[in-house]
C-alpha cells in the first residue's frame, strides 16, 4: 500500500514550480498588522458609540430607542465578527506551527 502512495506522487516534477515562487514582499506583515489595528479600532468606535447612545437614553435625553438598539446590534455584530476572525487566525497559526513541527 505504501508503494502505491509513493507511486501516486509521481516523479516529483510538481515540486519544481516551488522554486519559481517569489519571496514575500517586504512590508506585508506591517500592512496586515495595520489592517488588523484599523479593524479593532473600528469595532472599538462602534462599541463606544453604542455605549454613549445607551447612556443618553438611560439619562432621559431625547434619543430614539430604535436608533439605540440599532447601534447596540451593530456593535455586537462587529465584535462577534472580530472574535470569529481572531479564532480563525489562531487556528491557522496553530495549523502552520503543527505542520512545521511535523506533527
Amino acid at each position: 500500500m505504501a508503494d502505491s502512495i509513493i507511486r501516486g506522487l509521481g516523479d516529483g516534477s510538481g515540486f519544481k514550480d516551488l522554486a519559481k515562487l517569489e519571496k514575500p514582499k517586504e512590508g506585508l506583515g506591517e500592512a496586515f498588522s495595520e489592517r488588523m489595528r484599523d479593524a479593532v479600532s473600528a469595532v472599538d468606535a462602534l462599541q463606544k458609540d453604542s455605549e454613549s447612545a445607551q447612556a443618553a437614553y438611560a439619562s432621559g435625553e431625547e434619543v430614539d430607542l430604535h436608533d439605540v438598539l440599532i447601534k447596540v446590534e451593530e456593535a455586537d455584530l462587529a465584535f462577534k465578527a472580530m472574535m470569529e476572525i481572531r479564532t480563525k487566525l489562531v487556528d491557522a497559526y496553530r495549523e502552520v506551527m503543527r505542520m512545521g513541527s511535523g506533527g
